[in-house]
Order: structure tokens, then C-alpha cells, then sequence
């Protein structure tokens, strides 16, 4: 389905271990594990440990690229088409859906979209990772567009950021 509004958004800051601390990390063990390989003697017979430690070094080095950059394409976005809503909050996270005709009201608050659904449940989306302020006018214009097209109530407190 043709999309209305795709906005990317910063992945989330909720890790343990900073992305530069983890690049930092994985660098040092790339350098221990070819120091080792490199400079072992000729007799050793354990050179495939080193061979494994640098290819699951490597593998964790492309893991936290894929899930704090968009060097793999943009993993964390809001869309919003003409039927429904999509929160992808990065590469290894389900993706929220929430179709516009199980919508029975809007209300967007200054850091969540809150829904009620038709069958009574509530849904939120998260918007304190929406990088400018222009892509918070731009979903709340498309949410009012969508909620005149499909008839649910909608409300908007001022976003202040």
C-alpha cells in the first residue's frame, strides 16, 4: 500500500552499553584476535580459535551497526498509509500495526499516540524518538487527515518539545 508519511526515528537510547563503548569494544577484539593470530608460532595447533573469535568478533560488529545505524536501510520509522499506522523501533523489534478501521479515537499527547479501539483495548505509540519538530506536524496533519477519512474522534494537545 502506497504510504502517506514515513518518518525515521533515532534508535532508542535504552541500551546498556553506549554505541561508541560497544564499537570501542568490538575494535579492541578485532585487534586482540589478529595480534594472536598473527603473531602465534607455527606449531600451534590452535589457530582456528582465533579464526573463530575474529568471525563472531566480526558478526557482533555488524549486529549493533544494523541496529544503530541505517547503513542496512532505515530500520526504525513511523509510517502512516491510507490504512493503517506502523512503528518499527529498529532492525530486531516487531513492527506495532494498527488499522484505522479498528480505530475509535485519537488523542495525541506531547510523547504518545494513544488509540482506542473499537473492541475497547487501548494501543500507544511512542513519539519522544521523532527527531524534529517538523515530522511531529507532519504526523499530526496525516492523523487528522486519517481521521476524517475513517471517522474516529481525534484530539490533539499542543506538543511542545
Amino acid at each position: 500500500m502506497r504510504s502517506l508519511l514515513r518518518v525515521g526515528i533515532r534508535p532508542l537510547k535504552n541500551s546498556r552499553i553506549s554505541f561508541g563503548v560497544q564499537l570501542a569494544i568490538v575494535f579492541f577484539w578485532l585487534a586482540y584476535g589478529s595480534a594472536l593470530l598473527f603473531t602465534e608460532s607455527d606449531t600451534n595447533d590452535r589457530s582456528y580459535l582465533h579464526i573463530v573469535f575474529l568471525v563472531l568478533a566480526f558478526l557482533y560488529l555488524l549486529y549493533i551497526l544494523a541496529q544503530n545505524t541505517s547503513i542496512f536501510g532505515t530500520q526504525s520509522y513511523l509510517e502512516i498509509t491510507p490504512a493503517y499506522i506502523v512503528q518499527k523501533k529498529g532492525h530486531f523489534r516487531p513492527k506495532q500495526v494498527i488499522a484505522f478501521d479498528d480505530v475509535a479515537s485519537l488523542q495525541i499527547l506531547p510523547t504518545t499516540l494513544r488509540f482506542k479501539l473499537k473492541n475497547g483495548e487501548q494501543e500507544t505509540m511512542d513519539l519522544k524518538s521523532l527527531k524534529r519538530r517538523k515530522n511531529i506536524e507532519l504526523v499530526k496533519e496525516k492523523l487528522q487527515l486519517m481521521s476524517e477519512r475513517h471517522r474516529f474522534a481525534f484530539s490533539a494537545n499542543t506538543i511542545a518539545k
